[in-house]
């Protein structure tokens, strides 16, 4: 039975712990795994047995994001039924049940939510001392690897040289740049990087979005029940940055969690 691993990256908690909890709920535990990496070690209520031993510190736009990454990636590539390796971040939220995220994974692919390549540079000019431009490509860090490409990024590291430098965001081009560089993007599903259209939903300032940040990048400490409504009928199968505050309607979350989908009304 092939499995999904979740990798988690935090900062110290899971701000939605228990919806995460009902999310795998009652799921057959052969179908997943779950791996936590933390930077300040803070007890979970469920999830504690998932974290690391070996986390490293790191910083905001700084490689060693990349390389907490790797190290969810080895541990988890170690169990050889994990076929999709999935990341999330502390402020993280799923948007679809588990048997929706599962049904819907293509073993030969993997998914970024990509941006246009000009976004790269100057940025990235660095990167230039060492492959191609037509390489260096840009996209969300939390994406889906599956596990060809998971092999790819812990047998074939030298993205991490060629990224580590101070005027990039490294965890926003290693893996999607890597794939390019060995010429397997016809094996990707990718999304553009847009609010309801990405996998990982994100609301950026200038989105073509529904309800549009009037800030660079919105923290959810609210959300709305209708905004909230239109991101469960997306296409996104998890949303980022919401607080710990936010305050998710139950009615939601059972759908969220339900086997089945069909229309909510609160």
């Amino acid at each position: 039975m092939k499995k999904i691993a979740f990798c988690f990256l935090i900062y110290d908690i899971i701000n939605h712990e228990e919806l995460w909890h009902s999310f795998f709920k009652n799921v057959d535990t052969n179908k997943y795994t779950i791996y936590i990496h933390y930077k300040f070690n803070k007890p979970l209520k469920y999830f504690e047995k998932y974290k690391l031993t070996n986390c490293i510190e790191t910083k905001y736009a700084d490689i060693t994001l990349v390389k907490a990454q790797n190290l969810l990636l080895q541990e988890a590539i170690t169990d050889k039924e994990n076929k999709h390796f999935i990341f999330v971040s502390d402020s993280c939220i799923p948007l679809k049940s588990f048997d929706h995220v599962y049904d819907n994974l293509n073993e030969g692919h993997s998914y970024f939510n990509i941006t246009q390549q000009s976004q790269c540079f100057p940025r990235c000019k660095t990167t230039l001392n060492y492959i191609d431009k037509k390489y260096i490509q840009k996209a969300g860090q939390w994406c889906i690897l599956n596990r060809k490409h998971t092999e790819l990024m812990l047998n074939n590291d030298d993205y991490l040289t060629w990224f580590d430098y101070s005027s990039t965001v490294p965890d926003e081009h290693c893996y999607i740049t890597n794939i390019f560089y060995n010429n397997l993007q016809d094996e990707l599903i990718t999304t553009p990087n847009v609010a309801n259209d990405a996998t990982t939903f994100v609301n950026w300032e200038g989105m073509d979005y529904k309800y549009p940040s009037d800030n660079e990048l919105k923290n959810y400490s609210f959300i709305t029940d209708d905004e909230l409504l239109y991101l469960l009928d997306s296409k996104c199968l998890f949303g980022r940055k919401f607080n710990k505050e936010c305050i998710i309607h139950n009615k939601c979350i059972d759908f969220i969690t339900s086997k089945k989908f069909g229309t909510i009304i609160i």
